[in-house]
């Protein structure tokens, strides 16, 4: 699709669930005019255009995520538009990163106040003493006491630019040492269609501590047979597929975040399950066509706190791809949520199997 940014107009080859170009970039590339550097580094949820405007300035641009849509979109869209791609971490730490090597970080804050602190440690990490800090986020997101977070960190911190509902700001890296900030994981008992678990989770993915009751939903609505083939889609911290797991399935797990990636196998691993495959991928496009019995799925349906189906469509597709024929869908969505026409677009049979007032279980017939 096509874009404009402030130094011309471009071509983005922009995968579900990655932003577009909007008020929060334009915000960010206003407080950023001022800032000159040879060597950007840039991160966060809508970082492509970002380091796509970066590289367009001349600049050497290094990228880090752990959405590997966000990574391939970044490939993409560089290739597109015969760019060098820049070297990019699509990975759930920061290892293999040298600190201390850019003279300006680009950040799109995550949601989260811890997320947002690591956001600003990493970025005081990848500065050089001296480098500049440019940093954005939505006003309904906390960017007010994020701008005090980085503050702490920084010594000081200032919003220069606004738009559209997003702030951005600058601060300065002082001189001292700025190591990586360390993942924060967590590990706690919970239990799981009846049955005692331990969950293993790290920051950022969803349901850190708990069993969603969207999952919960789900778990109670889908009919699992011992010995068929599940897929998991979108599986956060791997609950889900363990049900099945526990049901006699034989289970594949995909998430597009390398952290739930990460939390799934853990997961999976303290239940028992150490070598059920967990998967790094966009939707299940790394998966072959016509192989599953049975796909299970919770599809996110917003995009920062904006109600977004991009994703939750690009679910529905894949499962029906990866299904053989007569296999079976289960999506879980909000009982407000009509997915019926973009189920009927793709399945035989539709109907729903389960709610509770809250939620719904949508069962497709391939």
């Amino acid at each position: 699709m096509r874009y404009t940014l402030p130094n011309g107009a471009v071509d983005m080859a922009r995968l579900p669930g990655v932003p577009e170009p909007g008020a929060e970039h334009a915000a960010l590339f206003t407080a950023a005019q001022s800032v000159h550097a040879t060597r950007i580094f840039v991160a966060g949820p809508g970082a492509t255009a970002t380091a796509l405007w970066a590289a367009q300035t001349g600049a050497d641009v290094l990228f880090w995520t752990e959405n590997i849509a966000e990574g391939q979109s970044l490939t993409a869209t560089f290739a597109h538009n015969r760019l060098p791609v820049p070297q990019s971490f699509v990975q759930a730490d920061f290892a293999g990163m040298s600190p201390a090597t850019c003279a300006a970080a680009l950040i799109h804050l995550p949601r989260g106040r811890e997320m947002q602190e690591e956001a600003f440690r990493l970025a005081a990490a990848m500065l050089i003493p001296g480098g500049w800090l440019v940093f954005v986020g939505a006003t309904r997101e906390g960017v007010k006491s994020a701008r005090q977070q980085a503050a702490a960190i920084f010594g000081q911190a200032g919003i220069v630019a606004r738009k559209g509902g997003y702030h951005a700001g600058l601060a300065r890296r002082p001189t001292g040492d700025f190591p990586f900030p360390e993942i924060h994981r967590t590990e706690c008992p919970i239990v799981v269609d009846g049955m005692p678990t331990r969950l293993v989770s790290y920051a950022g993915v969803f349901a850190a501590e708990r069993l969603d009751d969207g999952a919960a939903a789900l778990i109670a609505g889908m009919q699992i047979s011992p010995g068929t083939r599940v897929l998991d889609l979108g599986c956060g911290t791997g609950l889900v597929g363990l049900a099945a797991l526990r049901r006699g399935a034989q289970v594949v797990l995909t998430d597009v975040s390398a952290r739930a990636v990460v939390s799934a196998r853990e997961t999976l691993a303290a239940n028992g399950y150490a070598d059920v495959p967990v998967v790094h991928t966009c939707g299940a496009s790394a998966l072959e066509t016509g192989t599953f019995d049975t796909v299970i799925t919770n599809p996110p349906f917003h995009q920062g706190r904006d109600i977004h189906f991009e994703t939750a469509q690009m679910f529905i597709r894949e499962a029906a791809r990866v299904l053989k024929a007569g296999g079976t869908l289960y999506l879980v969505a909000n009982a407000f949520l009509n997915y019926a026409p973009w189920l009927k677009a793709h399945f035989s049979n539709v109907q729903a199997v389960w709610e509770n007032g809250r939620f719904r279980v949508w069962k497709g017939q391939k």
